[in-house]
């Protein structure tokens, strides 16, 4: 099966919980569910290897920001992460802003590669260890 990019569901929202169990500030299955009801937020799944494995949200305005993206661990390294970002870009076609932490590596490469450039630092932004945030914006 081709990975997919759809939009998130309901159906979803046990799979995904499952994929955020691992993130320290990662969203609830409450708070998934309830995102569902929240007209700003765009929530997108990649459905690959018959399964849903990422999930990205955005906050959506004027502009969009990446408040979420985040792959199964059982699947990293596979481009899953890239094809749905660039996808979802695409599907929104909007600006976008997203923070993320600064020793985050193979994500910053993903989001420069995707033509985000950095804006600035906020210091201490992330607990669960304290770390700086990157700041980086990309037009549509």
């Amino acid at each position: 099966m081709l990975p997919k990019v759809r939009t998130f569901t309901s159906a979803d929202v046990d799979t995904v919980s499952e994929i955020f169990s691992d993130i320290p500030d990662g969203w609830s299955k409450n708070a998934l569910a309830e995102s569902l009801e929240n007209d700003s937020i765009k929530s997108f799944v990649l459905e690959a290897e018959n399964t849903v494995v990422a999930f990205a949200a955005f906050l959506v305005a004027d502009d969009a920001e990446l408040v979420f993206i985040v792959t199964d661990k059982t699947k990293l390294r596979k481009g899953y992460g890239r094809i749905l970002l660039a996808e979802t870009l695409k599907m929104l076609n909007l600006p976008c802003v997203l923070e993320v932490r600064e020793s985050n590596t193979p994500a910053i490469s993903l989001y420069e590669s995707l033509g985000f450039e950095l804006l600035g630092k906020r210091k201490n932004f992330y607990s669960n260890p304290t770390e700086s945030a990157l700041i980086y914006k990309r037009e549509a």
